[in-house]
């Protein structure tokens, strides 16, 4: 037990500091709760096994990954609630901030890293607490949460932050802000504009941002160079992770650099997007199927396949319609007005565009309605 204990200490530190030697570590913790039994430091081994297991672009490990996180999850039960209290934090920010993303609603990880932040303050575990905070505020960027009402929410942890010295975690907060407020139509401040040291995991996460904030703002060529520095310094842990969370904007993007560029490697990109991304959908209709309905759209639309984009256009924005992703809906919306417009269907494409202005209004995102509203006023119907 005082052996796991030390390692699930190192799990922790090498995630911050040697994100290479992550995997030793928890494959040792594994090897060890294989050999002589389980504990409740075994469970962090467990979790972080599983969050490895879904670490990869392919998604190959995905439903064996998730069925070790659930067992992690479920292992607390064995230990009374005093005893293993001081783990819940730190397990739930590792299972629902990169695991249960791909087999559960956004909305049931959201609610459950709120917990663990609160779980983290009210136990002296501010790391793992805080560590929660920043998956919760990703996870609901992702999940098209209001983004006024999750400016709020990253005001708030940076209040309760301010108490605390972790610079690794205020500046990650200080990245989601500056998005948000992107997105928003509000600017950023300097965050972006940290310095880069290649293999860095805070520069990964620069990448990140920088990649999302240009492409939401229609500058897709600096996307694409941005999410192509981010996958070439993927290292073992935080890096590929993002992966999940920028893939369908990438392949999404590829389109608009392709007109400029006839890179052969980037023309393999959408097709090699919508094979991961209908993997990932296998385990979890509601957070997928909708991104892969509007990438098989975009394809048929290239494709000069009509009726078939219109039809995929259709399903995706159903789905996210279903799965309350507002900015996706929006999204969908606004490439099948384009598509209308491009085959000369302006009524359709004016519907499209409406519905989109309705989605992005309510995201919260200003700069995305003015981008419509002049969509709007171009075909003036």
């Amino acid at each position: 037990q005082y052996l796991l204990k030390l390692y699930s200490i190192l799990t922790l530190v090498s995630f911050n500091s040697k994100p290479g030697t992550l995997p030793f570590f928890t494959c040792r913790m594994v090897q060890l709760s294989m050999k002589h039994g389980i504990c409740k430091y075994s469970l962090i081994g467990l979790v972080q096994y599983a969050a490895m297991g879904c670490s990869h672009m392919m998604i190959s490990n995905i439903q064996q990954a998730c069925q070790i996180g659930k067992f992690a999850l479920a292992g607390l039960k064995r230990f009374s609630l005093c005893s293993s209290t001081d783990q819940l934090a730190r397990l739930f920010s590792i299972y629902y901030g990169f695991v249960a993303f791909y087999s559960e609603p956004i909305q049931s990880c959201i609610d459950n890293l709120v917990k663990g932040f609160e779980c983290g303050i009210a136990t002296g575990d501010t790391l793992s607490g805080f560590l929660c905070a920043i998956m919760h505020v990703r996870i609901s960027l992702v999940g098209g949460m209001s983004l006024p009402n999750l400016l709020e929410k990253v005001d708030y942890y940076q209040e309760v932050m301010f108490k605390h010295s972790s610079l690794h975690v205020k500046t990650q907060l200080s990245l989601f802000r500056d998005t948000i407020l992107t997105l928003m139509g509000k600017g950023c401040n300097i965050s972006s504009e940290l310095p880069d040291e290649e293999g860095n995991l805070l520069t990964e996460l620069v990448y990140y941002h920088k990649a999302m904030r240009a492409y939401w703002s229609g500058h897709s060529e600096r996307s694409h160079y941005f999410v192509e520095k981010l996958f070439q310094g993927i290292n073992n842990s935080g890096g590929r992770h993002q992966r999940r969370f920028f893939l369908l904007y990438y392949g999404l993007n590829s389109f608009k650099v392709m007109k400029q560029t006839s890179s052969q490697k980037l023309k393999a990109v959408p097709r090699d997007v919508l094979k991961a991304l209908k993997v990932a959908a296998c385990y979890s209709e509601g957070n997928f199927r909708s991104k892969v309905h509007l990438l098989e759209a975009e394809i048929f639309s290239r494709e000069g396949s009509n009726e078939e984009a219109r039809a995929s256009y259709d399903a995706s924005i159903e789905y996210a319609r279903s799965s309350k992703f507002v900015h996706e809906q929006g999204l969908a919306c606004e490439l099948a007005g384009l598509h209308c417009r491009k085959v000369g269907d302006n009524m359709s494409a004016w519907s499209f565009f409406n519905q989109a202005k309705q989605c992005y209004c309510e995201w919260g995102s200003q700069m995305k309605v003015q981008n419509i509203t002049h969509q709007l006023e171009q075909i003036g119907v």
